[in-house]
């Protein structure tokens, strides 16, 4: 599947654009479009695809991506059988970086908000305190029209600028430049998503990129500004974390489960990356 430029039009009324989308499973590609997105999901679980980035989604889940960050989201297998009882929604907001001018921007009392959008080319992960309070009012902005429907549009943007709990989806923003990048770096994220609890082999993954092991580790790493081992081992990490958030496995069956095979490589990588150990991260979390 070759990567897709969207064009989206706002409303004849409106400065940006607001749209629920509803479905079996969500069919939009692997795409990218010059617009902000802000996606809050209503329904349905699968994996999220922003930039570099795999990570799950689920009803709740908050996220901002920047102008011309590559991503799509992918149902569980359950959502793409047509079963009539399971459905795909979600509430998403499309804008540019102009939509309201850009004098707007040079007030001071816009700072937060212009300082959010930049931070979006990496793609942002908002708490689930953030989307529960943020819920109500894109679900208001539907009933509402003009410049109240705007006004509440600023307080949403406003409010996810001084959310504290965000997260960057990519490490950097990734580098898609045409059509081939685009379906390889898709064809070696799928890959991972589906197999990084295993051991994959940089052979295996220059193969699906139609490149050798020299080759492909220079590409991924001017692409993703990492190294291919690097990638996954933050997949990995990011896993574990989520297995750590309560107290059911023991670290080294997480550690097992997460693609780790030594307990002390399992342990030294978590602390590289997170800054404490895995026993540490859980009692905080469980805290």
């Amino acid at each position: 599947m070759k990567p897709q430029l969207l064009k989206i039009s706002n409303p004849a009324d409106t400065s940006f654009n607001l749209l629920k989308i509803e479905g079996p499973n969500f069919p939009t590609p692997w795409h990218y479009h010059p617009e902000i997105e802000i996606v809050y999901m209503v329904e349905s679980t699968g994996k999220k695809y922003v930039g570099s980035s795999i990570s799950d989604f689920h009803p709740g889940d908050l996220c901002m991506i920047g102008s011309f960050l590559p991503h799509y989201y992918k149902s569980d297998d359950a959502y793409m059988k047509n079963n009539p009882d399971l459905k795909a929604r979600s509430m998403v907001i499309h804008f540019s970086t102009d939509f309201i001018g850009h004098q707007f921007w040079e007030t001071p009392e816009s700072f937060n908000i212009k300082n959010l959008l930049e931070r979006a080319k990496r793609g942002l992960q908002f708490s689930a305190e953030a989307a529960e309070m943020i819920k109500p009012k894109i679900a208001k902005m539907f009933e509402l029209s003009g410049m109240a429907r705007l006004l509440t549009f600023l307080e949403v943007l406003d409010d996810l600028a001084k959310s504290k709990d965000i997260e960057f989806l990519s490490t950097d923003p990734i580098q898609i430049r045409n059509e081939v990048d685009s379906d390889r770096i898709k064809k070696v994220l799928e890959h991972v998503s589906e197999n990084f609890k295993n051991q994959i082999r940089l052979d295996d993954v220059a193969q699906l990129a139609n490149m050798s092991e020299s080759a492909f580790s220079r590409y991924f790493k001017k692409r993703t500004r990492k190294t291919f081992s690097n990638f996954l081992t933050d997949i990995r990490i990011e896993y574990a974390c989520k297995l750590l958030q309560n107290d059911k496995l023991s670290i080294s069956q997480i550690a097992f489960d997460s693609g780790f095979y030594n307990l002390s490589n399992f342990n030294r990588q978590f602390k590289s990356l997170k800054k404490i150990t895995p026993l540490a991260y859980r009692m905080n979390y469980l805290d």
